[in-house]
């Protein structure tokens, strides 16, 4: 009942959009723990709930990315609010990645953090 129970507060925290990381400080196990700790929580809710948690989480990365590029059409932002909001886009664009299981590229990951900063990369194309 004791590991039901974690498997269900891992996967809780996970839904509320706090990393592996911080879950793993927070309950005092590692990072692998947690991520089979969730997995099993998945499982034992069954597909159907798994599928609805992955469409309620999209759409909640949706919606934060749709209110950034509200904000980067505000006129007067500083450098400094633009490359928060960018910092916000690339966050989500991550974690959107990370809910459909892919992986990017680290040229691509380097690249974004770049240009995010405001940086130019010499011969790169822009991954926008």
């Amino acid at each position: 009942m004791e590991r039901a129970t974690e498997e269900l507060r891992a996967l809780e925290l996970r839904r509320r959009g706090i990393t592996l990381d911080e879950i793993a400080a927070e309950m005092g196990i590692s990072r692998r723990t947690v991520d089979r700790r969730i997995k099993s929580a998945l499982q034992r809710l069954g597909d159907e709930t798994v599928e609805q948690i992955r469409r309620r989480s999209e759409d909640q990365i949706n919606a934060v990315l749709r209110q950034a590029h509200e904000l980067l059409e505000l006129p007067g932002l500083t450098i400094n609010e633009r490359v928060g909001v960018l910092r916000l886009v690339l966050q989500c664009d991550r974690q959107r990645t990370d809910l459909f299981g892919a992986k990017w590229p680290s040229h691509m990951i380097a690249t974004l953090e770049i240009e995010s900063s405001g940086l130019e990369v010499p011969g790169a194309r822009s991954a926008r």
